[in-house]
């Protein structure tokens, strides 16, 4: 959705200016997916320590998944409005360029919301957040 959207929907300032209409490119595992609409079975991976981004990708590719897009993000939140209040929700499937560095979205509260946000696709991933995946 546009970002007026979004932002009525999150409330203003809950939206990250990554989702202001810049493109955003598919991660290669997400290469040739099928991006026909349909009941899509979605996964929150949490691995309990601290990771990062590719080494997520890797091993959730072993088991039949792959990363989940920013749209899937947002989709996903539709269903499950309540868990980003619970802990980061982040989407390693496309990431949006921002000042040279790749953004992925990520589902998260704060004390005025739920927020859409954006988080470095190299950053190192505490081993509180989930990672939402799709079956493949």
């Amino acid at each position: 959705p546009p970002f007026s959207e979004l932002e009525q929907e999150f409330g203003k300032g809950n939206v990250s200016n990554i989702f202001d209409g810049r493109p955003f490119q598919n991660h290669t595992s997400c290469e040739g997916m099928d991006e026909t609409p349909s009941d899509k079975v979605f996964l929150l991976k949490h691995f309990g320590r601290e990771t990062q981004s590719e080494g997520n990708i890797a091993e959730m590719d072993k088991l039949g998944y792959r990363p989940a897009t920013h749209a899937e993000a947002y989709e996903f939140q539709k269903k499950q409005p309540d868990l980003q209040l619970k802990f980061w929700i982040i989407a390693l499937g496309s990431f949006a360029v921002v000042d040279g560095g790749r953004c992925v979205a990520v589902l998260l509260g704060r004390s005025d919301g739920r927020v859409f946000g954006g988080g470095w696709f190299d950053y190192r991933w505490n081993s509180s957040g989930r990672f939402l995946v799709v079956r493949k």
